[in-house]
């Protein structure tokens, strides 16, 4: 089940340690839309350390020369708070897929994106780089009109949503006060045990 508990530990994997999250400097066009993620697994955080290096070289954060083994994986740990909204999608079905795909596309669905402005907090199942290319081939259509039944079940069924791991957009300023900095790690070490 993906649910947030007191006290559980979360990661989120980078270019460099966040002790102090800034919304300005997360982006737009991710699953569940601009905020700051982070995930249950370790192994996932770890996994996503390259891909945010490539990522940072690209914008021009960080020096071509950066190598991924120097990025950081930072732990967190989250404490409940009984006033903020919290959604967790179960499952990658449809009404995932909608979301995800909307705020990767502000073309699509903008009712579902609406539906949930509300909350500080969303979970659900990760689009991870491999992922990525299914709900981009969704969005563009070739499974069919997005949104229809046809090309909903064929792109759910090339996510393999059992193998997906877990993902929380932390999207107000409130919902950062729940996460609590408990240290980092470079990925070069973690990356080898």
């Amino acid at each position: 089940m993906i649910a947030l508990s007191n006290d559980m530990p979360l990661f989120h994997g980078s270019y460099t340690e966040i002790r102090l999250i800034d919304f300005s400097k997360c982006s737009y066009g991710l699953d569940f839309g601009k905020g700051f993620y982070v995930t249950s697994s370790l192994s996932q955080a770890v996994s996503y350390v390259p891909s945010a290096v490539r990522k940072a070289i690209r914008r021009g954060i960080i020096p071509d020369s950066f190598k991924p083994e120097n990025g950081i994986v930072t732990f967190y740990t989250y404490r409940e708070n009984s006033t903020l909204k919290i959604h967790c999608f179960q499952d990658a079905n449809a009404d995932w897929l909608h979301f995800a795909s909307s705020n990767r596309n502000f073309e699509l669905f903008p009712d579902i994106r609406t539906k949930y402005a509300a909350y500080d907090i969303i979970g659900g199942k990760i689009a991870d780089d491999q992922t990525a290319l299914v709900l981009n081939n969704y969005i563009s259509g070739s499974y069919g009109e997005p949104g229809t039944p046809q090309a909903d079940n064929i792109a759910i069924g090339f996510l393999e949503p059992d193998n997906l791991k877990d993902q929380f957009c932390f999207l107000s300023e409130k919902s950062l006060n729940s996460l609590i900095f408990t240290g980092s790690e470079n990925y070069g070490n973690l990356r080898n045990k």
